[in-house]
């Protein structure tokens, strides 16, 4: 089995921020409004390790919700890294 490249775990980390954050499942947020959230889930859930537990969690409490909030963010994650500028915005968490 093969490791995970950067360009999955940066992607794995982002949906996971995201999936944590305040955004209703379904809206189309800016740029802007995707670092907002990462920032804010980051900080709510002290690490990208705190969302990745979150998110187990809720799989485990309701994992068809989650199922569809995870394919949405996933999404938002693709759209936002093959954006130049929301790229490098995006950037700035990964480090």
């Amino acid at each position: 089995m093969s490791d995970l490249s950067e360009s999955h775990l940066a992607m794995a980390r982002i949906i996971d921020a995201l999936f944590c954050s305040e955004l209703e499942t379904g809206d189309v947020p800016t740029g802007r409004q995707l670092a907002h959230a990462i920032r804010g889930s980051l900080k709510t859930h002290r690490n990208w390790n705190g969302c990745t537990r979150a998110v187990a969690e809720a799989f485990a409490k309701t994992p068809a919700e989650a199922s569809r909030r995870e394919e949405w963010c996933r999404q938002l994650a693709e759209s936002a890294l093959s954006s130049t500028v929301v790229g490098l915005t995006l950037g700035d968490f990964l480090a």
